[in-house]
């Protein structure tokens, strides 16, 4: 609690006017809140919801032409996903490491 003569007239004056400030909790984490490596197309959502699974593992299941059959979208569609996920992949690894260049 804030003692300050400031935070003492702030509290005053809202519970003279009736309002009452909820105390801040911590909201659990869903699947959806968690940040992604990759910005997701409304295509990309859409397959994740249908098939319950996360994107990166329904592109990378077999073959190019397999997946592409299994998500009825176009082979080449499969292609640029898995290119967009490995390069991101790649750049969330190189992160870790400080840079050795000046």
């Amino acid at each position: 609690m804030t003692t300050t003569p400031s935070a003492k007239l702030r509290r005053k004056i809202l519970k003279d006017r009736g309002i009452q400030l909820a105390k801040h909790t911590r909201k659990p984490i869903t699947y959806d809140d968690l940040p992604s490596i990759i910005v997701k197309s409304h295509l990309m959502k859409l397959i994740e919801l249908k098939h319950s699974d996360k994107l990166e593992n329904l592109i990378f299941e077999g073959t190019i032409y397999a997946a592409a059959k299994k998500l009825n979208v176009s082979p080449s569609t499969i292609s640029k996903w898995r290119k967009l996920v490995s390069e991101a992949r790649e750049t969330e690894f190189w992160k870790q490491f400080p840079s050795t260049v000046s």
